[in-house]
């Protein structure tokens, strides 16, 4: 069958437009936002270990949590705290240690309510200002999943800042400091807390007030002079023999320095042990 020009044209253009159309469609039909949402996704082990729970949109979760009288809605803000207690417990934290999530954590329910948590790894290894933590839930006895998702840590400790201009060499106590509350994981170096110094450090550099004080500041006092005159022992059972030497090092308490024989001016290692003496090692 033959078409007028004017309606042949005119099916050209339907056929044109509608693969067209139909492919325009398909470009604006609305985003996944599961694909682009920063929510924490369990982390599959293995099969065996793939999580087995039931994520509750955040809206629903709400609602779910009040309406379970038993509680059996697992909620960040139940989730934190058993976190906070595992960190704690596995890295020997001492001070005011806190969590903040930087993801979305969806509530899903435990039937039972009877959860645990389990803290596996923190990445790095030594906690930062910027953590991802690894850890499973349990179900009873029955593990619900292993998830990794990142959080901001912090950590308050009371640390010693100095007051003064104090000189390089300064033999340092407690009283030439005053203790402020900080956050220790924003510093770059492992601070010096209110009590660790014993009277047996001095300064390395000069420090401005206000500074706090870092182990990178501070060295041992030595208990033993390079050119010093000490007393040396050997002990070996009950026989004990004392002699003289000359040191060849400077030394602190425990540090192994060389030492001259006055006599025969032989040279042999020795560990400081007190002020100016040090004991031989067999």
């Amino acid at each position: 069958m033959k078409y007028p020009p004017a309606t042949t044209a005119a099916l050209g253009l339907i056929l044109f437009f509608a693969p067209a159309q139909a492919g325009l469609e398909l470009l604006l039909q609305p985003l996944d936002p599961s694909s682009s949402s920063p929510v924490a996704k369990p982390v599959q082990i293995t099969p065996a270990y793939a999580p087995d729970v039931q994520a509750i949109p955040l809206a629903q979760g709400e609602v779910a949590e009040v309406t379970q009288a038993e509680g059996n809605v697992l909620t960040i803000d139940k989730l934190l705290p058993e976190l906070v207690a595992g960190l704690i417990e596995k890295h020997n934290i001492e001070g005011d240690f806190r969590l903040t999530p930087r993801e979305r954590w969806n509530p899903f329910y435990v039937p039972g309510g009877d959860w645990k948590v389990e803290v596996v790894e923190s990445i790095p290894s030594r906690l930062a200002s910027i953590s991802i933590i690894q850890f499973k839930i349990y179900g009873g006895d029955r593990l619900l999943g292993v998830w990794k998702q990142s959080f901001k840590c912090q950590l308050f400790q009371d640390v010693l800042f100095s007051e003064d201009n104090l000189s390089r060499g300064l033999n340092v106590s407690e009283s030439d400091f005053a203790a402020r509350n900080v956050d220790v994981l924003q510093l770059r170096q492992r601070p010096v807390l209110a009590g660790e110094l014993d009277g047996r450090q001095q300064l390395r550099q000069y420090l401005n007030p206000g500074t706090p004080l870092s182990w990178r500041h501070v060295a041992s006092v030595p208990l033993v002079r390079r050119g010093e005159i000490i007393d040396v022992v050997a002990m070996e059972g009950a026989l004990m023999i004392s002699m003289k030497g000359k040191a060849i090092d400077d030394g602190a308490d425990g540090d192994l320095i060389r030492v001259s024989n006055l006599s025969t001016n032989k040279k042999f290692q020795a560990q400081v042990i007190d002020d100016k003496k040090a004991r031989v090692l067999f």
